[in-house]
């Protein structure tokens, strides 16, 4: 969709021009999509919704019969995948000033959807390197064993999950707006961020603090709310900020302050979490525009269409 061939099929006409960004402006831009084209993105962040219904309710049954808690995750891969691809789809169409419907941009996805599976598994294994590698040392460490020991190699793995989970960040864009294979993607992922390494990762972690941040000030803000209003159960204030921020169990005596509180959690993800993956994209447009000229591609290509 997004080669050079293909870009100039789309009208140019964009409002936002093909052209590098600050940091700034690709914050602005983010959001300014978003608003702009909100029930497009609405449309699909209702599968990730519906994934993430489907994750708690199993938590729920699985923390009572004792089986693997991590089975709800795997239940959800699929949902937030999906979904997540649509986002991307429809962020570049957006950007290339096309016109797509969410089912369009979840059908695209579909086509993908295993060769995205595979992306995705690969990166979750080099990111959470140094997690697994503590959750299989653990059990093997006799009583006794300092903590320094118990924690070198996941802190020893850290700096190589980070590098790879930066350099491999545009994994899905190139997959899924290149039309390549899953072995390319990668390759065209670390070929955009040689060199902007540390640009790449600091717009990464902006994007994601800054996603954070909405999603807890609004979900704490109610707890709190809750908890002047003694409407909480019983519940304090930082039992709220440890759910809300280490995603714990909610321990409260109110089934209603219990019941709002899960649902808010559960929107607030929902709405918020298209905010993150259009500001990946963005970001992947910047770094093909800096790296290789795609805007140059892209006007010579209307010029080209348009001659013709």
């Amino acid at each position: 969709m997004l080669n050079s061939t293909d870009a100039g099929q789309s009208n140019n006409s964009n409002t936002q021009p093909l052209q590098p960004m600050r940091t700034g402006e690709i914050l602005d831009t983010t959001f300014s999509f978003y608003r702009n084209h909100f029930f497009l993105f609405l449309g699909i962040a209702a599968v990730h919704f519906f994934g993430s219904l489907v994750k708690y309710s199993l938590e729920g049954f699985f923390s009572n019969s004792g089986l693997p808690r991590i089975i709800p995750n795997l239940v959800n891969i699929p949902f937030a995948l999906v979904s997540t691809g649509a986002v991307i789809i429809a962020t570049a169409t957006i950007y290339l000033d096309g016109n797509i419907t969410s089912r369009n941009a979840l059908q695209q996805t579909l086509r993908r959807f295993w060769h995205l599976l595979v992306c995705h598994l690969i990166w979750v294994l080099v990111a959470t390197m140094p997690f697994t590698s503590l959750f299989f040392l653990v059990p093997t460490m006799s009583i006794g064993t300092s903590l320094e020991s118990i924690l070198f190699i996941p802190l020893c793995l850290a700096p190589f999950s980070i590098y790879f989970a930066v350099r491999w960040s545009f994994v899905a864009e190139t997959l899924l707006l290149e039309k390549t294979n899953v072995q390319n993607a990668f390759k065209r992922s670390s070929e955009l961020v040689r060199s902007r390494w540390w640009r790449v990762c600091g717009i990464l972690v902006l994007i994601l603090l800054l996603s954070a941040a909405i999603h807890y000030i609004f979900e704490i803000s109610l707890g709190i709310i809750f908890v002047l209003a003694k409407s909480a159960g019983g519940t304090d204030l930082k039992t709220v900020i440890q759910w809300s921020v280490m995603e714990t169990e909610l321990d409260s005596g109110s089934l209603l302050f219990y019941a709002i509180m899960t649902s808010t959690d559960l929107i607030l993800k929902t709405f918020i979490f298209p905010i993150w993956v259009i500001g990946v994209v963005l970001l992947y447009f910047d770094q093909r525009i800096r790296k290789e000229g795609f805007d140059i591609e892209i006007q010579t290509n209307t010029a080209t269409t348009t001659s013709t």
